[in-house]
């Protein structure tokens, strides 16, 4: 009897838990949905409801994955942002931009540039009245450290350059002549230096450049990505030189000292210069070019007894891209 009594209860129970429910729902359906917005409810009766709860067609409603599995909408999409100091990407134009190197203040930007034009050489020394215009031609590379506003930078100047002055032919001066060397047989006999007249057929010089400068914008910022139309720079560097010269000699005496003779020696130099240019925004890049005007000074032991020293002044035409 106390088994049958068990049995009875536990059947009892089973349907008042499951019949409960469904006969406050007239038809068979369960629970309705919850509606949008709403909280889903707690406890054990939501689990159930969630369960019990009838299914809708796709058509009938939004794809919500998240509104499924947690009874809560989906939050809409934020649109991503960028951080400061970033920009829009000019090769990404579905991300939310790019960074580019940054420095402790604002962005980093690099400059490719080329330079050529007439230099012109002088001083107070008959090497430097004997030497015509030349010209000169070289490049380097810029990088540039800008403010917040992106409207100055630092800048940390590196290139080559290369310069040519022809001389007088026709103009003689006493000058050191190295002779080559007498070989009798199997013996090398060196012979001393000479002075004797010569004529400076032309000046060879290439140098390393190296210098730090300051460039400022005036119609706007001067990065890629942040410049809205043509923009105007003015800038200046100071640095040094260094690199390798050589003059080229024609003897007076042609029949007993030949018709050519060379003296190269190490140079080493300071220059100042500025720079006004014109850029345009290209996209990724910015395409500028101008005017750049340059002092130097060059140390130079070429000519001995005279003296070999020289300022120069070069007027030249500039070009080239900022990335």
């Amino acid at each position: 009897m106390t088994i049958h009594t068990r049995r009875l209860c536990g059947v009892l129970l089973l349907a008042a838990a499951t019949g409960g429910p469904a006969a406050a729902q007239p038809g068979g359906t369960l629970y309705p949905p919850p509606p949008g917005g709403d909280p889903a409810p707690t406890g054990g009766a939501g689990a159930v409801q969630r369960v019990a709860a009838p299914v809708r067609l796709a058509s009938e409603q939004a794809a919500d994955p998240v509104g499924t599995l947690t009874g809560q909408p989906a939050q809409p999409p934020t649109p991503p942002t960028l951080p400061p100091g970033a920009y829009a990407s000019p090769y990404y134009t579905d991300g939310p931009g790019a960074l580019g190197p940054l420095g402790r203040n604002g962005r980093i930007g690099y400059d490719l540039y080329s330079y050529t034009g007439p230099t012109f050489a002088f001083g107070e020394g008959r090497f430097a009245r004997q030497l015509q215009t030349g010209w000169m031609t070289g490049g380097g590379g810029r990088s540039l450290f800008f403010n917040p506003a992106h409207d100055a930078a630092w800048a940390l100047d590196l290139g080559l350059s290369y310069q040519f002055n022809r001389g007088s032919v026709g103009h003689y001066t006493e000058l050191e002549l190295r002779r080559a060397p007498t070989v009798i047989g199997n013996t090398t006999i060196p012979r001393s230096d000479i002075v004797a007249p010569l004529a400076i057929r032309g000046l060879s010089r290439t140098n390393f450049n190296f210098g730090v400068g300051r460039d400022w914008w005036y119609w706007g910022p001067g990065v890629v990505g942040a410049e809205g139309g043509w923009n105007y720079r003015f800038g200046t560097t100071a640095g040094g030189r260094w690199g390798t010269a050589h003059v080229d000699l024609v003897p007076q005496d042609e029949a007993g000292l030949g018709n050519y003779a060379r003296r190269q020696a190490v140079t080493h130099g300071v220059f100042i210069e500025s720079h006004a240019t014109v850029e345009v925004p290209m996209g990724a890049w910015i395409l500028f070019g101008g005017l750049r005007t340059e002092w130097g000074y060059d140390w130079t032991n070429l000519v001995p007894p005279i003296n070999g020293n020289l300022h120069n002044f070069n007027l030249l035409m500039t070009a080239g891209i900022r990335f």
